[in-house]
C-alpha cells in the first residue's frame, strides 16, 4: 500500500467516522420525517376516508329517515342519483382503504365493513323500490333493520378510526426510540473515530521514518569502484517502494553499462589482436614465391598463434579426371602407415576434409572421436578435443583446405582469426600460382620464340603462295558481293509478295464472310421450304416427291453447316474470334454432352459412357461456347465413324512434361471403337478439307473442317489436341486445357 494511500486512509477514517455520525443523524431525521409523514399522510388519510364513509352512510340514512317521517314521500331522480353517487363513493373509498391496509386487523375490519355495506345497500335498494303491495308496517320494519345495519357500519368505522389512532401512537413511540438510539451511536462512533485517527497517524509516521532510514543506509553503502551495486529490498508497493524500485533499476542500468563498456573494451582488444596477427601473417608471406615454403611458414605461424597442436594444409589438384587433395605442408603431423589416420591424399568429397572442399563450408568438431589423429610428443600422445576444417578459397573457388586440431577448444576470436587467415592464404596462394603460371608461360614463350624464328623462313616461302591465293580470294569476294546484292533484291521481292499474300488473305476472309452471309439468307429459305415439303402436312405430295424434298432438306443443312464451318475457319485465320473467359461448371459440360449425344447413341445402338475422376475442380475458367463446340465436333466424329461398340467421354487431370507444354491440364478424352485412322494420315486430318478417306466413294460424309476448327479453337483457349489411333481398333482425341 502506498504512503499516500495510507495518509488518505488515516484521514479518510476520521472523515468516515464523521460521515457515519452525520449519516446517522440524517437517517434519524429522515426516519422521524417519514414517521411524521406516515402519521400525517397515511394515518390521516385513512381516518379521512373512514370519516368519508361515515358521511356517505349518513346521507343514505337521512333519506331513509325522510321515508319514515314523511308519509307518501317519494325520493326524486336527483335524490336517487345522489344515493348512487354515495354508493359509488363508499365503494371507491373501501377499495382505497384495502389498498392502503398494512395490518391484518385493519384488513379484517375492512372486509367485515365491506360485507355489511353490501347487505345495507341491498336493503336500502329494496326499501327505495316502492313496492305498492308493501304495507306501512312492513316499511317500518325494513327501515328499523336498515337503521340497525347503519349503526353497525358506523360502529365499525369508529373501530377502524380507533385502530388508526392507536397506530399513530405506536409510530410516535418508535420515533422517540429511534432518536435515542441514534444519539447513542453518535457518541460511540465519535469516540472510536478519535482513537482510530490518532493510532493511524502514529503508525504512518513510524512506518515512513523506518523505510526512509533503510533507503538512506543502502545508498550510503554504495562503493563506486565495485561493479556490483547493493540493492534495496522492498516489501510493499508504496512511494518508498517505488523509490527502491527506481534505485534498483538505476543500479541494474549502471551494471549493464559497466558490463557493456567492459565487453566493448574486450572486443576492441580482440579486434586489435586479430588485425595485428593477420598483418604479421601477411608480412611473413610477402616475397615468397614457392607454395611449399609459403604453406609451411603459414601453418607453423598460424598453429603457434592459435595454440593448435596439429595442422595440415591440403592443396586441391586435378589427377586423372578426378580432383584430389594432396598434403602440401603440416605442423606436428605423424604419418601412420598401418591405418588410414593422417592421409597424404584425399578425394574431394571423401571424409570431412573432402566434404569441406566440396561444400566450401567450415566444419567445427567439439567432440573428436577417440580413434582420430593423436597429438604426440617424446613423452607420449593424447587425443585432441577440438577440430576445425576450413576451406581456403579465392573468389568462390576452393584452392586448398586447412585442418587444425587442439587439446583445448578454439575460442570464438581464434575461430574468426583462422577464418580470416584462410581467406588471406587463399589470396596469397592464388597470387603465387598466378606467378608460377606466368613464369611457366615465359619459359614456354622463349621456346616458342625459337620455334617461330625457325618457322619464319617457312612463312616467307608460303607468303608468295598466299599472295596468289589472295588474288583468287579477291575475285571470289567480288563474285560474292554480286550474289549478296542479288539476294537482297530477292528478299525485297519476297517481302512485297508476303504483303500481297497477307492482303489477299484478309480479302479472302472478308469475301468468305460476306459470301457466307449472302448464301445463308436464300439457303435458310430453301431449307424452310424443303422442310415444309418434307413434312407434307397437306398430304398432297407423292412418296417420291417427299423423298426429293427430304434430300433437298438434308443437302441444304449440310451446305449450311459447311458455310458455318468455312465462316468459323475464316474468322480464326483472320484473328477475329474473341475468347470470352468466364466461370464454367464442369458438371454442366457433362450434362450438355449427355443431353446432345445420348439420343444419337440410342438411335445407333452404341454405348455412350461418361467417366469423371474424383479430383476434378468444380469450376474452370475458359470460354464455355468454344469448349462445347470442340467437344461437339469430337463427339460427332466419334459417333459418325463408330458402327458398333462404345464412345467414351473421360474427364481427368493430366500432367505434361513436353517442352512448351509442361504443367497441369484438364484433359477431355473422346475414345471410340470406330474405323481408326492410319498413321500416315493422322497429321493430315487436322488440315482444312482433309479426311482420312478423301476419295469420292468414301462411306462417310462431312466437310473435313471440324477437326481443323477444333485444333485452332484449342490453341486459342491455351490448350492443344492430341490424337492416338490405330486402324481398325479406334481413335482417342484428347483436348488439354491448362489449369
Amino acid at each position: 500500500m502506498k504512503l499516500k494511500t495510507r495518509l488518505y486512509l488515516g484521514f479518510g477514517l476520521v472523515l468516515l467516522v464523521m460521515t457515519i455520525i452525520l449519516a446517522i443523524v440524517i437517517n434519524m431525521f429522515i426516519t422521524q420525517n417519514s414517521q411524521v409523514d406516515e402519521i400525517v399522510r397515511d394515518r390521516y388519510e385513512k381516518i379521512r376516508l373512514s370519516n368519508l364513509i361515515r358521511y356517505e352512510i349518513g346521507i343514505i340514512g337521512r333519506e331513509l329517515n325522510k321515508l319514515a317521517i314523511i308519509e307518501d314521500y317519494e325520493p326524486g331522480r336527483e335524490k336517487l342519483k345522489t344515493l348512487e353517487l354515495s354508493y359509488y363513493s363508499i365503494n371507491e373509498t373501501l377499495v382505497s382503504l384495502e389498498r392502503m391496509a398494512n395490518r391484518d386487523d385493519v384488513y379484517v375490519l375492512l372486509s367485515d365493513l365491506k360485507t355489511d355495506f353490501v347487505g345495507y345497500k341491498t336493503l336500502v335498494d329494496t326499501i327505495l323500490a316502492m313496492d305498492p303491495t308493501r304495507t306501512t308496517s312492513e316499511l317500518r320494519i325494513q327501515l328499523q333493520e336498515a337503521e340497525v345495519r347503519r349503526v353497525i357500519i358506523v360502529d365499525k368505522i369508529d373501530e377502524l378510526i380507533s385502530v388508526q389512532e392507536d397506530a399513530m401512537e405506536e409510530t410516535l413511540h418508535e420515533s422517540e426510540a429511534t432518536n435515542n438510539q441514534a444519539m447513542f451511536y453518535i457518541t460511540i462512533f465519535t469516540i472510536v473515530g478519535i482513537i482510530v485517527g490518532c493510532g493511524m497517524a502514529f503508525f504512518i509516521v513510524r512506518l515512513f521514518t523506518q523505510r526512509l532510514d533503510r533507503v538512506k543506509n543502502v545508498m550510503r553503502s554504495i562503493d563506486y569502484n565495485e561493479e556490483k551495486y547493493p540493492r534495496i529490498e522492498y516489501i510493499t508497493k508504496d512511494e518508498i517502494g517505488e523509490i527502491a524500485i527506481a534505485y534498483n533499476e538505476m543500479a541494474n542500468a549502471l551494471e549493464v553499462h559497466e558490463r557493456a563498456e567492459r565487453e566493448y573494451k574486450e572486443d576492441i582488444e580482440e579486434q586489435n589482436w586479430l588485425k595485428t596477427k593477420i598483418t604479421e601473417l601477411s608480412l611473413m608471406s610477402q616475397g615468397m614465391l614457392d607454395l611449399t615454403s609459403l604453406s609451411t611458414h603459414y601453418i607453423h605461424s598460424l598453429s603457434k598463434i592459435v595454440q593448435a597442436h596439429y595442422g595440415v594444409i591440403y592443396k586441391k589438384e586435378d589427377f586423372e579426371s578426378q580432383q584430389i587433395l594432396t598434403k602440401l605442408s603440416s605442423y606436428a603431423f605423424v604419418q601412420d602407415t598401418h591405418t588410414t589416420v593422417g592421409k597424404g591424399k584425399i578425394l574431394v568429397g571423401e571424409g570431412l576434409v573432402g566434404q569441406c572442399a566440396l561444400d566450401n563450408q567450415t566444419i567445427v568438431l567439439d567432440a573428436v572421436p577417440s580413434d582420430y589423429i593423436k597429438i604426440s610428443s617424446g613423452l607420449g600422445e593424447t587425443e585432441p578435443r577440438n577440430l576445425m576444417i576450413v576451406p581456403i578459397s579465392f573468389e568462390g573457388e576452393v584452392l586448398a583446405v586447412l585442418e587444425l586440431a587442439s587439446v583445448r577448444g578454439f575460442t570464438k576470436i581464434e575461430q574468426d582469426f583462422i577464418q580470416q587467415a584462410s581467406n588471406q592464404l587463399g589470396v596469397t596462394l592464388n597470387r603465387v600460382e598466378k606467378h608460377l603460371q606466368v613464369q611457366q608461360l615465359l619459359e614456354e614463350s622463349q621456346t616458342l620464340n625459337e620455334e617461330l624464328q625457325t618457322q619464319s623462313e617457312e612463312l616467307q616461302m608460303q607468303q608468295e603462295e598466299l599472295r596468289t591465293m589472295n588474288d583468287e580470294l579477291e575475285a571470289q569476294y567480288r563474285t560474292s558481293e554480286q550474289k549478296t546484292f542479288e539476294l537482297e533484291k530477292y528478299q525485297n521481292e519476297l517481302e512485297v509478295k508476303n504483303q500481297e499474300i497477307v492482303l489477299g488473305s484478309r480479302y479472302k476472309s472478308e469475301f468468305l464472310a460476306n459470301m457466307s452471309h449472302e448464301l445463308r439468307t436464300p439457303l435458310n429459305s430453301l431449307i424452310i421450304l424443303a422442310q415444309m415439303l418434307y413434312e407434307n402436312k397437306d398430304t398432297n405430295l407423292t412418296q417420291k416427291q417427299v423423298e426429293y424434298a427430304s434430300t433437298i432438306y438434308s443437302s441444304g443443312n449440310d451446305l449450311l453447316q459447311l458455310i458455318n464451318d468455312i465462316l468459323d475457319l475464316s474468322k480464326i485465320e483472320s484473328g477475329k474470334v474473341d475468347i470470352v473467359q468466364g466461370e464454367v461448371v464442369v458438371d454442366e459440360i457433362i450434362v450438355t454432352a449427355e443431353r446432345q449425344f445420348l439420343p444419337i447413341s440410342k438411335k445407333k445402338d452404341i454405348d455412350f459412357i461418361i467417366e469423371k475422376e474424383e479430383n476434378l475442380p468444380t469450376i474452370i475458367f475458359t470460354d464455355d461456347q468454344k469448349l462445347n463446340q470442340i467437344l461437339k465436333n469430337l463427339l460427332s466424329n466419334a459417333f459418325k465413324f463408330t458402327e458398333s461398340g462404345h464412345v467414351v467421354l473421360k474427364l481427368g487431370i493430366a500432367s505434361r512434361s513436353e517442352k512448351h507444354q509442361a504443367g497441369q491440364y484438364l484433359a477431355f478424352s473422346v475414345t471410340d471403337t470406330g474405323t481408326g485412322i492410319p498413321k500416315a494420315k493422322q497429321e493430315l486430318i487436322f488440315d482444312a478439307f482433309m479426311q482420312a478417306d478423301g476419295t469420292t466413294s468414301r462411306k462417310y460424309g462431312g466437310t473435313g473442317l471440324g477437326l481443323s476448327i477444333s485444333k485452332e479453337l484449342a490453341e486459342l483457349l491455351g490448350g492443344y489436341l492430341v490424337l492416338q489411333s490405330e486402324e481398325g481398333i479406334g481413335s482417342t482425341f484428347t483436348l488439354y486445357l491448362p489449369l
